[in-house]
């Protein structure tokens, strides 16, 4: 699900200054823009309201608003929009922003959005739709994370004669 998240990331991104008159898209963005539309368009619904189903590809996440921080789990992303569970929530309305990073990739992710739904259960569900402009910063780059690699390839100094 992270890379559906990757690809959704700038096509909110594109979306979100094409509506917005002070970051005007160049040529070759709005041919993306384009490209991405046709290819997400299938997927630009609202979640049900319900409850959101176990995932095994789910991502831990953080919800900030209101004053709070809450964990939740990234469970089902669209083009619309996520659906996430959590053991609190958040009043439907709310502005808040998603916080979301990959340990692998060296991403983080922060979404501004806000609250469509609320379904309280067991565990709590509601369904964000961004909301702003995301973003995506890398916190290390390629050749740190080459070097924080045990494998890393290149030239190594023997220790013992």
């Amino acid at each position: 699900m992270i890379d559906k998240l990757d690809f959704l990331v700038r096509f909110w991104e594109l979306s979100a200054r094409h509506a917005t008159l002070g970051h005007p898209l160049m040529a070759s963005e709005q041919l993306e823009l384009l490209s991405l539309m046709q290819l997400v368009q299938s997927d630009a619904l609202l979640p049900a309201v319900g409850h959101a189903a176990t995932s095994d590809d789910a991502i831990p996440a953080q919800l900030i608003g209101e004053g709070a921080i809450l964990a939740i789990e990234l469970r089902d992303v669209s083009a619309y929009g996520m659906r996430v569970a959590c053991a609190d929530t958040m009043q439907q309305g709310t502005h808040v922003v998603v916080r979301a990073a990959d340990a692998v990739s060296g991403v983080e992710y922060a979404l501004p959005c806000k609250v469509a739904w609320v379904h309280r259960g067991a565990p709590n569900t509601m369904a964000l739709v961004v909301d702003g402009i995301p973003s995506r910063k890398n916190f290390f780059s390629p050749i740190d994370a080459q070097a924080r690699s045990s494998l890393a390839m290149g030239r190594h100094q023997r220790l013992v004669g």
